[in-house]
């Protein structure tokens, strides 16, 4: 069993805009941390980035209750200094995926799940798509 694992936005946001074909399996792995079979992790700075996206999609008032609800399924995980070190030094073409890699290896993740594994390539913990990551607990129908 993975301990804790870091969410990516993409698999929040899926949740949070009902996005098709991709909303099932990410709520399900959502759920699979409100079970608290995992602790799941949202980076800090995804919180806010989700907020500007669900604030921009449906207001103020729906983006604050979205993430309030998140935040009793899932823990924020902080970045610091040397997180962003290591992400610009990291190899990884994708900056903001190189500090959610950095964040997730400093707060012991054993797993990232998000949809755009292919960006994470050069990870150090292992990825996973939400189907990929359900599969592992046999979970996926």
């Amino acid at each position: 069993m993975i301990a804790r694992v870091l969410i990516d936005s993409d698999v929040v946001l899926d949740v949070a805009t009902g996005r098709e074909p991709f909303v099932h399996e990410s709520k399900r792995v959502l759920a699979h941390m409100e079970a608290r079979q995992a602790l799941g992790l949202v980076s800090a700075h995804s919180v806010t980035t989700m907020f500007y996206i669900l604030r921009k999609l449906g207001g103020s008032e729906k983006a604050l209750d979205f993430l309030s609800n998140l935040l009793t399924i899932v823990s924020v995980a902080t970045e610091g200094h040397n997180d962003i070190v290591q992400a610009l030094e990291s190899g990884f073409s994708d900056f903001e995926d190189a500090v959610q890699h950095e964040c997730a290896r400093s707060n012991g993740c054993g797993a990232i799940v998000t949809r755009n594994a292919d960006d994470f390539e050069p990870s150090r913990i292992p990825v996973y798509s939400p189907r990929e990551y359900l599969a592992l607990y046999g979970a996926v129908t």
